[in-house]
C-alpha cells in the first residue's frame, strides 16, 4: 500500500515535471520562433504610430483606415529594431504632473519676454532686415534666472544668482557697436573677406536663365527644341507638319504666356506668306502691266498701284506675258475699271483667309491654357483670391472657415496689408541696405588682402565713413517708417491655398452662384465670413502679383489710367508736330530752290547762263543742278543750291529719325505710365502697356504718312505745306516709298539692341573667363569683385519683355497688311519679318535673357482679339484706296447721267457716297458688311445664350460654365500641394508670401532663410 502510494506520487510528480518541461519548451520554442519577429512599435498606440510616420513626413494612402498592426509593420520596415538610446527618449516623453507644471510656468515666461523683445525691436528697427548679429537682449537673463527661481522652488532648493551682468551681453550688438565712437574693433568687419566664387556665378547664370527642368538644368538648344504650333494633333494637321514640330512646346515649363507668344509668331509667319502669295498677281500686273512706261525707277515703287499711271494718261494696262500671236489672245491688256474688280476679288480671297486664320488662333490659344493648366503644376491651382475681406480678419480664422465650408485641409493663407506705402519704404531702404552690404565687404577686402599696404589706412577710414553714412541713413529709414506707418494695419484681399486641388474646386463651386442667390437677400449665410459676402476668384501666379498696388481701389487705377492716356495722346500730337515742322522745312527749301527756269535757258551758252544767275540766285538750280556735286563747290553760285538740296535730305531724313525716336520714347514713357497706374498683377500691367505702346507706334509710323495732306489736322497744328490728300501716283512715289523703307528696315530694327546688347555681354564675358587663375577663380587684375551678387549680376542678363515683342509683331502685322492691297510686296516683308523675329527671340531666349515670370494667355488673348479690328481697318483702307480716281475711275452700280458728269475723266471728284457706289468696291464693301454683322450677332447671340443659360442654372440651382471649365482643366495627375512643394515640381513661384518672392527679396536686402521664416512686411 505505501510503495504503490509512493510510486504513484513519483509518477505524479515526474508527470507534473514532463508536463511543465513541456510548457516550458513550447513556451521556448515559440519564443525562439517569435522574438526575432516581435516588433519593439507593438507596445506604441496607432496614434503615436500615426505621428512618427508624420514627423519624419512618410505618406501613408487612407492611413484613418489603417490597422495596428499595419503600422507597425511599416515601421519595421523604416525604422527597424529601436536602439535602447531610443527607448530611453521614448520613455522620457512621459513626463510627471510636476514637470508638465514647470514647462507650463517656463513657456508663459519666455512669451511675455519675447512680446516684450519685440516690442522694443519694433520701435527701435524693422524686423524685415537680417543683420546677422548675435544679440543677448536683458530680458532672456532676468527670463532665465525667473525659469531657475521657479524650477527650484517647486524642488525644494535655493536658486544660483548669476553672476553675468547685462553689459557683457550687449557687447555683441551690431548696431550699439555703430554708435559707439572710437572703436576699432567690430565683429561685423574683423569677418575675413571670402573671394567671390567663378563656378557659383556659372551655376547662377544656369539657373536664372531659360533651362530644363532638373539638377544638372540643362540648357535649352535653339536650333533642335521645338516650340510646336497652333493644329490638330493628327489627321490632315499631322500631315501637314512639314517641320515635325507637333503640338507641345518645350517651353512648357514657363507658361501659357510664352508659349502662346511663340506660335503667334508662327502664325503670323504662315499667314502673311499665304498673303502674300494671294496678293502676288498684283505685284506682278503693278510692277509689268504699264503699257505706258510711267516715269518709276526700278523700285519698290513699282510694285504699286502708282506704276499703274494716273487715269487721265492710262486707260489700260497689259497683261504680263501676254502675247496676242502666240496665244492667239483677241487682245492682251485689260481695262482699269475691270482690273480693280479684279483686285478686289483677289483681296476678299485674302480677307476670307485671314478670317478663318484668326478663329484658328482664338480656339487653339484657348486649348493651349487648357492642356497646359492639365499639364503643369502651379500655385494658382491650389489658390483662391479673396478680393474684399473685414479689416480684422487673421489666416487662422480664413482657414477655419473654409475649411469647413469646404470640408477640404487648408495649406497656407497668406494676407495683404493696406502697406503699399510701408512696402516702398522698405523698397527704398533695402536699396542703402545693398550699399552699406558692398561697403562692408570692401571694408572686410582691405583689412584682408591690403593689410599693411601703402593708403590702406586711408582707404579705410573713408570706407568706415561712409559705412557709418549709410548706418545712419538706414536708422533715418526707420524712423521715417515708424512715424508714417500707422501700427494696426487692415487686411484688404487674402490668398487661401488648398491642400488639394479638389479643395479648390469645391471652393470656386461654392462661391460662384447664380446672379440671383448673389444679389437678392438668399445668400447662404454659412458662405458668409464674419457676416460678410467674399468674393471668391482664382488667383494669379505668385510671381507676378504686385504686392505694393492691391491697396489702390478699381477707381483709382481707372483715373490714373485716363491720365496717362491724355500724355500719350499729347505725345503724340508733339510727334505730329516735329515730322510737319520737318516736312514744312523741307517743302519751303525745295519751293525756293524749284523756281521756273526763264524759257530757252538751256538753249543758251554757258556763260550767259552764269551771268543770268549771278543776276538772280534763286535760280541758281537751273544753271547748277546738270554738274557733279564737285563743280557746284568750285562755282560760288552753286553754294546755295548745295546748301538747300543738303537741308531738304537732312530734314527727309530727320522726319524718319523723329519717327524712330518718338518709338523708343512712347516705349519708356509706358514703362513710366504702367507703374503710375498701379496695376495689380504684372500680366495687367503689361498688358496695358502692350496694347498702348502698340497704339502709339501704329499711328506714329503707319499713319502720319495719311495725315500729311488732311487740311483739318494742318489747321489744327497751323502748319500748311502742298502734300498729296488723295492716293495718287505722287503719293506713292512719296510717302508710299518711305513707308515701305521704313517697314524693311523694321525688319532688322526692333533686335539690333537686343543683340547689341548680347555681343557685348559675351564679349565681356569672355575677357573675365580668359584671365581665370589655375584654379579657376577671377583674377584681381581684370577687376575686383567684393561681393558674390556683384559677380552674379555679372553674368545675369535682361528680362524678357514680353509687352514690347507683341506690339512690335502687331505694328509688322498691321501695318504690312493694312496697305496690302495697293502695295503687295508688304505682306511678303510682314513674313520675313516674323520669320526673324522668331528665330532672334528664340535664340535669345535660350542664351540671353534671364527665366520670365509665369505669364497667363491674357496677352495672346488680346493680341488676337486686336487682329480682329485688323480685318475692318483692312477692308476700310482697301476701299479708300481704290477708291482714288486719280488712278481707277471706276463704275458706278446704276448708270445715270448725273453720275456720268462727276465720273467723267478730268472731271470734278465724286462724293463719297458716289464713290461707295462704285462696282469694284462693292464686293469689299460687302465683305465688310457681313464680318461686322456676324460679329455683332455673334455677341447679341452669345450674350442672349449666356442670360438664358443663367436664368436656367437659377431655376435648377444648378453650377456655372466657369466651376465646369475648371474642373476640366484640372490637372492630369493629381498631387497634393506640400507634396508637390516639397518635391519641387510647381512650376515658378510655390508660395503667395512676399517675402519668398525673388523680386522682393532683392529689394528687400533679405536672406532666403529670413523669408523662410516669415510671411510679413512688418
Amino acid at each position: 500500500m505505501s510503495l504503490r502510494s509512493s510510486s504513484s506520487k513519483a509518477l505524479g510528480r515526474n508527470m507534473d515535471l514532463s508536463l511543465d518541461a513541456l510548457r516550458q519548451n513550447a513556451r521556448d520554442v515559440v519564443s525562439q520562433v517569435r522574438t526575432p519577429h516581435i516588433s519593439p512599435y507593438e507596445e506604441w498606440t496607432s496614434d503615436e504610430l500615426r505621428e512618427l510616420l508624420v514627423m519624419y513626413r512618410i505618406s501613408i494612402r487612407d492611413s484613418a483606415n489603417a490597422t495596428h498592426e499595419m503600422l507597425v509593420r511599416i515601421c519595421d520596415e523604416v525604422f527597424g529594431e529601436i536602439t535602447e538610446s531610443e527607448r530611453e527618449a521614448i520613455e522620457s516623453r512621459r513626463l510627471s504632473i510636476k514637470d508638465i507644471v514647470v514647462m507650463e510656468r517656463a513657456a508663459k515666461i519666455i512669451q511675455k519676454a519675447y512680446l516684450k523683445r519685440r516690442a522694443r525691436q519694433r520701435r527701435r528697427s524693422s524686423s524685415c532686415y537680417d543683420y546677422h548679429e548675435e544679440y543677448m537682449d536683458y530680458d532672456f537673463l532676468e527670463l532665465g534666472r525667473e525659469i531657475e527661481k521657479d524650477v527650484s522652488s517647486l524642488n525644494g532648493k535655493s536658486p544660483s544668482v548669476a553672476p553675468q551682468t547685462p553689459a557683457k551681453y550687449r557687447h555683441h550688438s551690431v548696431l550699439r557697436k555703430i554708435n559707439e565712437e572710437g572703436e576699432d574693433y567690430d565683429e561685423e568687419i574683423e569677418v575675413e573677406w571670402r573671394k567671390p566664387s567663378w563656378k557659383f556665378a556659372k551655376r547662377h547664370e544656369r539657373m536664372v536663365r531659360p533651362h530644363r527642368a532638373g539638377k544638372q538644368m540643362t540648357p535649352y538648344n535653339w536650333k533642335t527644341d521645338t516650340l510646336g504650333r497652333h493644329c490638330f494633333a493628327s489627321g490632315c494637321g499631322e500631315q501637314l507638319d512639314l517641320w515635325n514640330e507637333g503640338r507641345t512646346s518645350e517651353f512648357s515649363q514657363f507658361g501659357s504666356g510664352i508659349t502662346n507668344y511663340f506660335k503667334f509668331l508662327k502664325w503670323c509667319c504662315w499667314v502673311m506668306s499665304i498673303l502674300a502669295v494671294v496678293h502676288f498677281p498684283i505685284l506682278i500686273i503693278n510692277a509689268y502691266g504699264t503699257n505706258n512706261g510711267m516715269d518709276m525707277s526700278y523700285t519698290a515703287t513699282m510694285t504699286t498701284f502708282g506704276n499703274l499711271g494716273s487715269a487721265n494718261l492710262v486707260n489700260s494696262v497689259t497683261i504680263p506675258g501676254c502675247d496676242e500671236n502666240e496665244f492667239q489672245f483677241e487682245h492682251c491688256q485689260i481695262d482699269k475699271n475691270e482690273l480693280a474688280l479684279v483686285y478686289a476679288w483677289i483681296d476678299v480671297i485674302g480677307t476670307i483667309f485671314f478670317i478663318i486664320a484668326w478663329i484658328w488662333l482664338m480656339k487653339f490659344e484657348s486649348k493651349e491654357s487648357q492642356v497646359l493648366n492639365r499639364n503643369v503644376v502651379t500655385a494658382s491651382d491650389y489658390t483662391i483670391r479673396l478680393r474684399s475681406i473685414p479689416d480684422d480678419t487673421t489666416e487662422k480664422e480664413l482657414a477655419i472657415h473654409f475649411a469647413e465650408v469646404t470640408g477640404q485641409a487648408i495649406a497656407a493663407v497668406h494676407l495683404a496689408f493696406n502697406n503699399s506705402k510701408e512696402i516702398r519704404m522698405y523698397i527704398k531702404r533695402g536699396m542703402i541696405m545693398q550699399q552699406r552690404y558692398k561697403c562692408v565687404q570692401r571694408i572686410r577686402y582691405e583689412k584682408t588682402v591690403n593689410d599693411g599696404k601703402p593708403g590702406q589706412k586711408k582707404r579705410l577710414r573713408k570706407l568706415m565713413c561712409e559705412r557709418e553714412d549709410l548706418t545712419m541713413a538706414v536708422r533715418a529709414k526707420d524712423d521715417q517708417r515708424s512715424k508714417v506707418i500707422p501700427r494696426n494695419q487692415r487686411a484688404i484681399e487674402a490668398f487661401v491655398t488648398f491642400e488639394t486641388e479638389t479643395g479648390f474646386i469645391e471652393a470656386m463651386m461654392k462661391y460662384h452662384l447664380n446672379w440671383f442667390r448673389t444679389c437678392c437677400c438668399c445668400y447662404p449665410e454659412r458662405l458668409k465670413f464674419k457676416g460678410m459676402r467674399l468674393s471668391v476668384e482664382r488667383a494669379p501666379e505668385p510671381s507676378t502679383i504686385m504686392w505694393e498696388n492691391l491697396e489702390y481701389s478699381r477707381s483709382s487705377r481707372t483715373f490714373r489710367k485716363c491720365l496717362t492716356t491724355g500724355v500719350a495722346l499729347m505725345a503724340i500730337l508733339f510727334s505730329v508736330i516735329l515730322t510737319f515742322l520737318a516736312r514744312d522745312f523741307k517743302s519751303k527749301v525745295l519751293l525756293n530752290a524749284s523756281k521756273p527756269c526763264p524759257d530757252g535757258f538751256f538753249d543758251q551758252s554757258l556763260d550767259y547762263q552764269l551771268e543770268l544767275i549771278s543776276n538772280d540766285i534763286d535760280l541758281s538750280h537751273c544753271y547748277c543742278s546738270a554738274l557733279s556735286v564737285t563743280d557746284q563747290w568750285n562755282i560760288h553760285h552753286c553754294h546755295d543750291n548745295i546748301n538747300a538740296k543738303a537741308k531738304a535730305t537732312a530734314m527727309g531724313y530727320s522726319a524718319g529719325f523723329i519717327v524712330v525716336f518718338m518709338n523708343a520714347f512712347f516705349t519708356w514713357l509706358m514703362d513710366k505710365a504702367g507703374v503710375f497706374e498701379k496695376h495689380q498683377s504684372l500680366d495687367k500691367m503689361e498688358t496695358s502697356n502692350m496694347v498702348r505702346v502698340f497704339l502709339l507706334k501704329f499711328v506714329n509710323t503707319g499713319c502720319l504718312v495719311l495725315l500729311y495732306g488732311q487740311q483739318w489736322l494742318q489747321r489744327l497744328v497751323r502748319i500748311h505745306f502742298e502734300d498729296a490728300s488723295e492716293f495718287n501716283v505722287d503719293w506713292y512715289a512719296t510717302g508710299g516709298t518711305s513707308l515701305m523703307i521704313v517697314m524693311l528696315l523694321n525688319i532688322v530694327s526692333p533686335h539690333v539692341g537686343a543683340f547689341v546688347g548680347y555681343f557685348r555681354h559675351r564679349a565681356k564675358i569672355r575677357r573675365l573667363e580668359k584671365n581665370l587663375t589655375a584654379d579657376q577663380e577671377t583674377n584681381d587684375s581684370h577687376r575686383i569683385w567684393y561681393t558674390q551678387e556683384e559677380l552674379n549680376d555679372f553674368y545675369r542678363g535682361p528680362p524678357f519683355k514680353l509687352n514690347y515683342r507683341y506690339s512690335q509683331v502687331l505694328v509688322t502685322i498691321y501695318i504690312c497688311w493694312m496697305y496690302a492691297v495697293s502695295m503687295p510686296i508688304m505682306p511678303l516683308f510682314g513674313a520675313v519679318s516674323c520669320y526673324i523675329s522668331y528665330w532672334v527671340d528664340k535664340f535669345l531666349f535660350c542664351n540671353f535673357y534671364r527665366t520670365p515670370p509665369m505669364y497667363s494667355d491674357e496677352m495672346g488673348k488680346t493680341s488676337t482679339k486686336l487682329l480682329g479690328y485688323l480685318v475692318v481697318v483692312h477692308l476700310g483702307m482697301s476701299m479708300w484706296m481704290m477708291g482714288c480716281e486719280e488712278i481707277f475711275v471706276g463704275e458706278p452700280i446704276l448708270d445715270d447721267p448725273y453720275s456720268d458728269k462727276l465720273n467723267h475723266v478730268g472731271s470734278a471728284q465724286s462724293t463719297f457716297l458716289g464713290k461707295l457706289r462704285k462696282k469694284h468696291l462693292v464686293p469689299l464693301e460687302g465683305a465688310l458688311l457681313i464680318f461686322v454683322a456676324g460679329i455683332l450677332l455673334s455677341k447679341i447671340s452669345s450674350t442672349f445664350i449666356r442670360r438664358v443659360c443663367g436664368f436656367l442654372r437659377c431655376m435648377t440651382c444648378s453650377k456655372s460654365s466657369e466651376v465646369k471649365n475648371l474642373t476640366a482643366s484640372m490637372n492630369t495627375v493629381q498631387v497634393d500641394y506640400s507634396s508637390a512643394r516639397d518635391r519641387e515640381i510647381i512650376k515658378g513661384l510655390a508660395t503667395y508670401n512676399i517675402l519668398q518672392n525673388p523680386k522682393y527679396q532683392e529689394a528687400f536686402a533679405i536672406t532666403p532663410e529670413f523669408a523662410a521664416n516669415h510671411n510679413r512686411v512688418r
